[in-house]
């Protein structure tokens, strides 16, 4: 959601972190310094009224930013404008967007809630730091949002919305509420939220209101105010006006009076009155008025502001410069004093200002003011000094100095200018160098290249020059540098040459230093590249050898950091296996080993955003991908019938390649499935190597008891495989409780016996002599 704006501070890949705890986005009053116990009801607020609501996050853990969406049916409750609270200290890249229109910056499209009634307000800590000096948890007020009650109803709620835009949220449920928090890295952080409701009055009442409110008389003039009154709820009757009294002097002081001073309303409609101002004074001041509307216990007050000026020219102040026009040698400082003068009684601040140079010094003229502002008393005057930077080239121009004076939002301010032109002289036939970039930190055994800037100080009408480059390294040990092209020819525009710097893996660590010397017919200029070279990185592999899956410890050292946690990507032979964020030049990483051929990889770490040098960071290490054990099985055995009360007892073995095993971290698992469809877990007992036991002791009552069994067993082993087998057994009534209305005496019960072990001996085969042979019946 956040429009990273954020996305390019907060949203880069980052490697998730724990967070401690679940913060709270609340609505609160704007001075509450905690959120309210539950949701908070605001009001009872009459139409016309308006308040404000403050957006509070507490105990979160420590954010750099947030995007938060506020929402209210504008057709009772009319958001009118938002600003930002004391939560994030160095407030950069705002946007308030009121009612789908920009309040400050722009308002968020495609996919979010923005439209009329709500509000979004998003920002990020200018520092790069996150809030609460980085420790959790942490509060404040996030912002504040400024309401208007528009028409009566019982209540009006206001809300987080959920939009489509918003599937990146702090809130985990519902979906796609849009309310995100994030930390310096970019991580969104978990926030609960509680919303609030606005109740309206709904008896009968009235709303009263001054147009204009503010108002600027000339000395010995007058002016009218217009005072509305607008019936709430059906309110019909007789409204007594009166207003603050005039101060009781004598002229000049000023007077006013309200006419009519009754007004009736009617109920639904509105009725106005006026409030007359007149002056005799030449001088200023200013005047505070109440204007009080009263029905018997109903009372409400509108304020207005009278500013009284004097007569004749308005308060001014003048600007100039001196001197207007300078010629100035090349690479050289000049000044002109910008003199202001106040006129016609203005004291205040005037704030100066500089058009901006077409481009750097010293292939351009560059300059600013000092001080940036001045403070003018009545008729007094003020200095500041507009200090100039010729190029080292012949150039021309005008710089333009502005003062402003008062409040660029409101339409009160002042503004005024002067110019001052300047001409740079330079030699006909110098030159200038500059390098970009002019430092580099590369690892050793890689390359980077800077550019080497050539430009005349002095524009040719026709005529050409050459200028010869060269290189020194200091010290000379291993560290190279070549310039392409060596010779170059200038007229009236800059060429560039190539300074390419190699370093080998045996380049000595250290700081090197490279001269880059250009000479034409009697000038000579340098310029200076240096270059850090550090020891290459390193990596570090745990185990160097492993089957398909086995976890591997990946520990990096020597990456160099630039602005920020560098992002390292980590590949097996090419493969993305994952990436990590360090702020650090050191990092460790783990991964499985990926479906790959037996025989030799290998593994690579690599920073593929290094802004010095070639531009990617890597280093590599090997790894011997070994065959996965086989011959990995486990097999089941258990009695094939069992009676209610027995218990029946299942053996495992566990074997490779058929020797019993019990390897370390071996997993088995026994389910055992009822006639009913019902599971069981078993647990297995270790008897000895590669042999296990469970026990399940049969139920004596209940007909679900009987019938068929299933038990299956899985074996999982990190470094053996995964195998399961299959076992079942039948559960049979007792033949005593089968047929216990038969049985009437000890006789019948010893026949009947008999007949039932020549049954069982039948099912069981016990009668067979040979497969081949008769089977003998009893």
């Amino acid at each position: 959601m956040i429009s990273l704006v954020l996305t390019v501070f907060l949203f880069a890949p980052s490697i998730p972190r724990v967070h401690a705890m679940t913060g709270l986005v609340c609505m609160t009053t704007i001075t509450a310094n905690a959120c309210p116990a539950g949701p908070p009801a605001f009001g009872p607020f009459a139409v016309g009224t308006k308040f404000s609501v403050g957006v509070y996050i507490q105990a979160s853990d420590a954010m750099a930013g947030f995007d938060i969406y506020v929402a209210t049916n504008n057709a009772f409750v009319h958001p009118t404008s938002a600003a930002l609270g004391t939560l994030i200290v160095s407030p950069s890249l705002t946007s308030i967007c009121v009612n789908d229109v920009s309040q400050t910056g722009t308002c968020t499209v495609g996919g979010s809630p923005n439209g009329p009634g709500v509000v979004e307000v998003t920002t990020i800590e200018g520092s790069g730091a996150s809030e609460c000096g980085g420790a959790s948890p942490c509060s404040g007020m996030a912002f504040l949002i400024n309401y208007t009650v528009v028409a009566p109803a019982d209540s009006t709620p206001l809300s987080y919305p959920a939009a489509p835009g918003c599937s990146t949220s702090s809130v985990s449920s519902p979906p796609n509420v849009c309310v995100q928090v994030a930390d310096s890295l970019g991580t969104t952080l978990p926030e609960n939220i509680q919303a609030a409701t606005v109740i309206q009055t709904t008896s009968p009442d009235f709303a009263i209101t001054a147009v204009p409110s503010n108002l600027l008389i000339t000395a010995g003039s007058s002016a009218v105010s217009n005072i509305t009154l607008t019936s709430v709820n059906g309110l019909n009757g007789i409204v007594t006006l009166s207003t603050t009294p005039p101060p009781a002097c004598p002229p000049p002081c000023p007077a006013w009076s309200i006419n009519p001073s009754t007004v009736q309303l009617n109920a639904g409609g509105t009725n106005s009155s006026r409030l007359t101002f007149s002056t005799t004074s030449s001088s200023s001041n200013k005047w505070n008025i109440n204007v009080t509307g009263t029905l018997g216990g109903i009372s409400h007050i509108v304020s207005l502001f009278l500013t009284i000026i004097p007569s004749g020219p308005p308060p001014d102040f003048i600007i100039a410069a001196n001197p207007r026009s300078l010629i100035i040698p090349a690479g050289i400082n000049a000044s002109s004093t910008i003199m202001l003068t106040s006129v016609s009684g203005f004291s205040g601040i005037v704030h100066l200002s500089t058009s901006l140079p077409p481009c750097l010094q010293p292939q351009c003229t560059t300059w600013f003011v000092t001080p940036t502002q001045v403070t003018l008393t009545p008729d007094g005057t003020a200095d500041a000094f507009l200090v100039i930077t010729a190029a080292n080239r012949a150039d021309s121009g005008s710089i333009e100095v502005t003062g402003t004076s008062g409040n660029l939002t409101s339409g009160n301010f002042l503004v005024h200018g002067t110019i001052v032109s300047f001409q740079v002289q330079a030699s006909s036939t110098d030159f200038s160098l500059s390098a970009f970039p002019s430092f580099f930190s590369l690892p050793a055994g890689t390359a980077a290249s800077s550019q080497i800037q050539i430009y005349p100080n002095v524009f040719s009408t026709g005529n050409s020059f050459s200028v010869t480059l060269s290189a020194a390294v200091s010290p000379p040990n291993g560290l190279t540098a070549n310039l392409n092209p060596a010779i170059v020819t200038l007229s009236s525009f800059t060429v560039f040459s190539t300074l390419t710097i190699s370093t080998l893996a045996t380049t000595p660590a250290g700081n090197y230093t490279i001269s880059v010397t250009g000479a034409s017919s009697g000038f000579i200029h340098s310029v200076i590249v240096n270059v850090q070279v550090l020891p290459p990185p390193t990596l570090k592999l745990t185990p160097t050898t492993g089957s398909i899956g086995t976890k591997v410890l990946v520990q990096g050292s020597g990456f160099p950091v630039q602005y920020g946690p560098s992002e390292i990507i980590v590949s097996f032979d090419d493969q993305l296996v994952g990436f990590i964020f360090t702020p650090t030049t050191g990092f460790n990483f783990t991964f499985n080993v990926p479906e790959a051929q037996a025989g030799p990889h290998t593994v690579k770490a690599f920073e593929p955003f290094f802004f010095n040098g070639s531009g990617t960071i890597m280093a590599t290490a090997p790894f011997e991908v070994i065959s996965s054990p086989t011959g990995f099985t486990v097999t089941l055995d258990v009695g094939t019938l069992y009676f209610p009360g027995d218990k029946a007892t299942a053996f495992i073995l566990v074997a490779q390649n058929g020797q019993p095993v019990s390897p370390m971290g071996l997993q088995l698992t026994l389910q055992l499935i009822k006639p009913d469809g019902t599971i069981q877990i078993l647990v297995a007992t270790k008897l000895t190597t590669g042999v296990y036991s469970a026990v399940y002791t049969i139920p004596t009552t209940g007909t679900a008891i009987l019938g068929t069994y299933a038990i299956t067993v899985t074996a999982h082993s990190s470094s053996l495989g995964d195998s399961a087998a299959l076992g079942s057994f039948e559960v049979k009534p007792t033949w005593l409780s089968k047929n216990a209305g038969t049985i009437t005496t000890g006789t019948a019960i010893a026949g009947v016996v008999g007949f039932g072990a020549v049954g069982l001996a039948w099912k069981k085969g016990y009668l067979k002599k040979k497969d081949d042979e008769q089977i003998l019946h009893a």
